[in-house]
């Protein structure tokens, strides 16, 4: 024991120091040396804990917010196991964008990147169809000559996070492959609103939404691909007068939510038909009940239809306008299928149930809901952006259908092997024709002699299109038709009924009118996009 405590013995030690034995102020030295390495270690690991630990990513992109991780990268993250695969072809385009030796610029996909609440934003099958949609048009902008590099950009299921990842996507406006762009943007929701007004617009990025319809999305730096609510409403309207619809049997229930996109259907529909077809809230004749929907927090339960479906059928109303959104069709017609006093005969005149959507939801038009609506004698008519089984089915010429979605169609069954209503949902469409939006204007920049290639630029050329003499000054070639933007408050007509707002919407945007459970053909025109009737011929579509 001594010898240990003997320094002369410790050959480690240099030879000028082996001159006394260990002592007591020694050891004293040496455990506080050990402590304070210690404690110096351990103070560091907590502190790297503490800054690491609200991250999902090691370089900081992402960070934790809930369950959920929240922020912009170029990364394939994990946000949902069953988008591994998307994911991962996006980020191989990714790689392949910034080695492909010419300039590359990115564009964010803003939306949610999970959906683990019932009120979530958008679906899972939403999700991963939008993100799909996106990556053909980044496989078709590629072989320009400048590459595309697709940033996920996640708010949150409820949109709520969406400062920081506007406060990201301004921090990349410069660099090697600068923000130019973000599209995406599910929701007419306040918070979608907020993340332009507070955010992107003061950063000068300019927002293509894919499917926002309500006119209460209105910001000079919002644009939207989608028809306008108004003008949804206003080719229903065209269609009922054109095909004979019943129009003194009339209801309407509708979502009362504090919600912009219901709020803003349902002022349309009595903006549209209102006193003419007995939509009003008079409370003596009243033809108006309301529910409450299933997106977004909203307290109590929703989708509860029996009140409404039980006013409707006692009043034995033939034709019905449903303010709300896709997810509340179903449990609505489950509702009239189990209803007693909604029993009619089939040679009656059928309920028909006019709306508005994107697409052609693969849930409402699902076999069970088909023998609901038959039992019932019921015909669902709803104004769409997009009609893919419709145009699928379309002869070889057809003029109503969209010139370049049979080669979007074909690449999309190309690269993804999904059930063959994949399309009908629209969202994959809407998501392609917003990024081909971008990269119309991007490459428009780039004729014009630009190199470098920024958000400003970008801004520019989405406000310049117009679709005269055939698009000679450059449409977007939509899969959903082609297309440019007005912006009203420059000066072009706004729609029909409605005030002078800045809006950014889509010119000469076609407004297919489909059936279900029987398709109909319409007798009237295909409905364009701020044409008016007889006066004006948008190009092809």
């Amino acid at each position: 024991m001594r010898g240990l405590r003997d320094r002369r013995t410790w050959r480690w030690l240099p030879r000028r120091l082996r001159f006394r034995v260990l002592g007591l102020v020694d050891v004293v030295v040496l455990w506080t040396l050990v402590a304070a390495l210690t404690t110096a270690g351990a103070w560091w690991g907590l502190d790297s804990y503490r800054q690491h630990r609200d991250y999902c990513t090691a370089n900081r992109d992402l960070r934790r917010a809930g369950q959920e991780c929240i922020g912009v990268t170029a990364e394939a993250y994990s946000f949902d196991p069953n988008l591994g695969d998307i994911l991962g072809l996006i980020k191989g385009e990714n790689e392949r964008a910034r080695t492909s030796g010419k300039p590359v610029v990115s564009v964010a996909v803003v939306m949610p990147y999970t959906a683990q609440s019932p009120g979530a934003a958008m679906s899972q099958e939403l999700i991963l169809h939008s993100l799909q949609g996106a990556y053909v048009a980044q496989k078709s902008q590629n072989d320009g000559d400048t590459a595309v590099q697709l940033l996920f950009a996640n708010v949150g299921e409820d949109l709520s996070h969406w400062k920081t990842v506007t406060d990201a996507l301004a921090a990349r406006r410069g660099g090697d492959a600068p923000v130019v762009a973000a599209i995406g943007f599910p929701n007419s929701d306040d918070a979608t609103l907020d993340a332009v007004e507070d955010g992107l617009g003061p950063a000068q990025i300019p927002a293509v939404s894919a499917v926002l319809s309500s006119r209460e999305m209105e910001n000079p730096y919002l644009f939207k691909v989608s028809p306008s609510t108004d003008q949804l409403v206003d080719a229903l309207q065209r269609y009922v007068s054109a095909n004979e619809v019943d129009r003194k049997n009339t209801f309407m229930i509708a979502d009362d939510r504090d919600d912009n996109y219901v709020a803003n259907l349902r002022r349309a529909f009595r903006r549209e038909f209102g006193e003419q077809y007995g939509i009003t809230p008079d409370e003596v004749e009243r033809r108006t009940e309301t529910y409450q929907g299933i997106k977004g927090p909203s307290q109590g339960t929703p989708q509860i239809f029996r009140r409404a479906v039980d006013a409707m059928c006692a009043v034995d109303a033939r034709t019905v306008f449903l303010a709300g959104r896709d997810a509340d069709l179903p449990p609505f017609l489950k509702r009239i299928d189990e209803a007693s006093s909604c029993d009619r005969g089939s040679n009656d005149e059928p309920l028909r149930i006019l709306r508005v959507s994107t697409g052609r939801d693969p849930v409402t038009e699902s076999e069970k809901m088909r023998g609901i609506a038959e039992r019932n004698n019921i015909e669902i008519v709803t104004a769409v952006a997009v009609d893919a089984p419709g145009w699928h089915a379309g002869a070889v010429g057809d003029k109503q259908v969209p010139k370049a979605f049979a080669r979007f169609a074909a690449s999309y069954d190309e690269r993804f092997e999904e059930g063959p209503d994949a399309l009908d949902d629209g969202y994959a469409v809407m998501y392609h024709d917003a990024l081909t939006a971008v990269g119309t204007a991007v490459a428009a920049a780039r004729d014009s002699d630009i190199d470098a290639v920024t958000h400003n630029d970008v801004y520019d050329e989405l406000r310049r299109g117009s679709p005269l003499e055939h698009c000679a000054a450059g449409c977007v070639p939509g899969a959903s038709g082609v297309f440019t933007f007005v912006d009203e408050s420059a000066g072009a007509e706004a729609s029909a009924g409605t005030e002078r707002v800045d809006g950014l919407w889509p010119v000469c945007k076609p407004v297919p009118i489909v059936t279900f459970p029987v398709e109909r053909r319409d007798k009237s025109p295909l409905y364009r996009t701020y044409q008016v009737p007889g006066k004006n011929t948008c190009p092809a579509p």
